[in-house]
């Protein structure tokens, strides 16, 4: 009986250690996980980045908005390609240096999100063909 007490005990210590152990592992971890380096953005959602450059917009950090738009926009976001081509339409007449204008790669966009049903950027997508076809905008794009 001694024995089987003792073998109780032992398999009773045994266990508590490997639960505290356990504890341990999960909270380094989650330490670990908390300490990312904020410039990890590996994670990101196509729509968080778009979301991301709308703050920016706000906050008038046009070229975070700019990177942020085309990480959205070259993930797929039917919104973030519209608007990118929108920014790059109008570039610094809105956008101060930040942003330069660039017809051509506005139409991409723009032709991107008119694939993904974006009425917007169909009739932006007009609008740009017409400025293409002006006399000062025939050699815009090749």
């Amino acid at each position: 009986m001694p024995s089987e007490q003792l073998d109780l005990n032992q398999m009773t210590g045994l266990s508590l250690r490997l639960r505290v152990l356990l504890a341990g592992a999960l909270l380094l971890v989650a330490a670990i996980s908390a300490a990312r380096p904020s410039g990890a953005e590996l994670d990101l959602q196509a729509e968080q980045r778009f979301q991301l450059a709308l703050e920016a917009q706000a906050a008038r950090d046009y070229r975070a908005m700019l990177d942020h738009l085309r990480q959205a926009a070259v993930e797929g976001h039917a919104e973030a390609q519209e608007m990118l081509g929108m920014v790059l339409m109008t570039g610094p007449a809105l956008y101060g240096t930040a942003v330069k204008a660039d017809r051509c790669e506005a139409g991409e966009w723009m032709r991107r999100a008119a694939v993904q049903g974006s009425e917007t950027a169909k009739v932006q997508l007009t609008f740009l063909n017409r400025l293409r076809t002006a006399p000062g905008g025939k050699l815009a794009c090749g």
